[in-house]
């Protein structure tokens, strides 16, 4: 019983270990960039975007209604926050087009929101809504 029980561990670690590929962003020193700006009122404070990055060469595997395998785009998702430009109401941020790595990731889209900085006067049951988006 030992023995099966070391020969499952070895089989599963050297077929988990042996699988690692590398999905880190590495955008080139020289890569173009993309600059969104957006412009929030006072009362309101710009939200942490969310930018997605796809790449065909790293897909991934999903399944349909009937459990056959098809393939899709690969995906890696960061979050950047906007700066202030100075003291304006303009917010900025700087993306590479080109995310680089061995997946060869490049910039598929942006979400971007905002929220009001303080929602109290509004009354005690305000919820939280979601941002848009850019494709």
């Amino acid at each position: 019983m030992k023995f099966y029980f070391s020969a499952f561990l070895w089989v599963l670690s050297s077929s988990l270990g042996g699988c690692a590929q590398d999905y880190s962003l590495a955008p080139p020193a020289n890569s173009e960039q993309v600059t969104v700006r957006i412009k929030v009122p006072p009362a309101l404070e710009a939200e942490k975007m969310e930018v997605m990055y796809r790449s065909a060469t790293c897909q991934r595997t999903r399944r349909d209604a009937y459990g056959e395998p098809y393939k899709i785009d690969g995906f890696h998702g960061i979050e950047v926050q906007p700066q202030q430009q100075g003291q304006s109401d303009i917010y900025e941020a700087k993306l590479a087009r080109d995310g680089g790595g061995p997946c060869r990731w490049h910039l598929a889209n942006v979400t971007l929101g905002v929220a009001y900085a303080e929602p109290t006067p509004f009354g005690p049951d305000v919820k939280y809504g979601a941002g848009g988006g850019l494709l």
